[in-house]
């Protein structure tokens, strides 16, 4: 009768018993890294200095990443060494390099840097969720 009794109560207390209350995050969470990739011909062409940047961002056809000054003018580099020298320079952390294309002349390096260490104009710009495709309207037969 005991046990009847003991086991009656446990079941009881734990039916009124709850866990944690746990609420949904509202806020999203900042990610641990913001990532770049330099992308550098090791020869220059005539028109421009062969340094590319690419944060994830779209961008049109024929439009590049590249970085430009406080008066919005391009900022030009001799070889992706220099560009990734200055960007090392403003806080961002070298990850790796490799190299792709035709007789491997283009190089790749990947950065990356803590979103607390940017400002909040660039930690918005660099972290604007991608755009949805919208579905296309199926044409009428």
């Amino acid at each position: 009768m005991k046990k009847a009794l003991f086991l009656f109560a446990a079941l009881t207390c734990a039916g009124f018993g709850s866990a944690q209350n746990i609420m949904a995050d509202t806020v999203p969470a900042l990610p641990s890294c913001v990532y770049c990739e330099i992308m550098s011909n090791h020869l220059p062409t005539h028109r421009d200095s062969g340094v590319l940047f690419d944060f994830g961002q779209k961008t049109g056809a024929l439009k590049y990443n590249y970085l430009t000054d406080a008066a919005g003018n391009k900022l030009l580099f001799n070889s992706g060494i220099e560009a990734l020298n200055y960007m090392v320079c403003r806080g961002w952390e070298f990850v790796q390099a490799y190299t792709s294309g035709e007789n491997s002349g283009l190089t790749h390096y990947l950065l990356r840097i803590a979103p607390a260490r940017l400002t909040a104009e660039q930690r918005a710009a660099l972290l604007t969720p991608p755009e949805r495709e919208r579905p296309k309207p199926e044409k009428k037969r």
